[in-house]
């Protein structure tokens, strides 16, 4: 395992951009110094448990070696949102999300899919490395008024997750986009210009 400060000089350093937002299957992490392969739902844990078990082998604990363990847990798994250290988060602003939500609304009518293709939709945006915090300044009513009469009282999957999180590709809400239809989104696609192609190779917006 590289010194960290070396490592940096070599590679840009990565890191989870939302430690507190759990991967599926949980934080993941087998450990080359001692071949032990480690899982926790805490990210802080899962780092004070290796460098137990590698003081419990025998190993030396060098400076900032977690900074080379959270490079390596993104670079391992392309689902887990990661940002370079140093790397502002990429920032929806209230009027992208106006823009989203306004050209949503023409497609009223337009079916929605059901809570089982929501949650589906929901569970793989949260692991998407192209999600992104959302900045709605005042006056935020409007939107929320919107949003409320555009999801008419369906149930959100993992909403205190989903909460002011955004698609940075196509600047929408994550917690409307993922009940409607595909017909309906790429509709709001095309009209905004958004490049499909720009999406996650995960992302369901992909599909057929």
């Amino acid at each position: 395992m590289p010194d960290a400060v070396l490592w940096s000089k070599l590679f840009p350093m990565k890191r989870p951009a939302n430690p507190s937002t759990v991967p599926r299957g949980g934080w993941r992490y087998t450990d080359p110094l001692t071949g032990i392969p480690h899982k926790e739902t805490d990210l802080t844990v899962l780092l004070q448990v290796i460098r137990k078990s590698r003081i419990a082998n025998g190993h030396t604990i060098e400076g900032e070696w977690d900074r080379v363990v959270l490079d390596a847990i993104c670079r391992e798994n392309e689902r887990i949102d990661c940002r370079g250290e140093g790397e502002a988060d990429t920032w929806v602003s209230g009027d992208a999300l106006r823009r989203f939500v306004n050209t949503l609304i023409e497609q009223q009518g337009k079916e929605m899919v059901s809570e089982e293709e929501h949650r589906r939709r929901a569970d793989i945006c949260l692991t998407c490395p192209k999600i992104g915090p959302t900045s709605c300044v005042p006056p935020c009513g409007w939107l929320t008024a919107k949003l409320t009469d555009l999801l008419a009282g369906k149930r959100l999957h993992r909403a205190a997750e989903l909460h002011k999180r955004s698609c940075t590709v196509c600047k929408c809400n994550l917690d409307s986009k993922t009940y409607y239809s595909l017909d309906a989104l790429r509709a709001v696609d095309a009209k905004l210009g958004v490049d499909a192609g720009e999406y996650w190779s995960g992302c369901w917006m992909r599909q057929q």
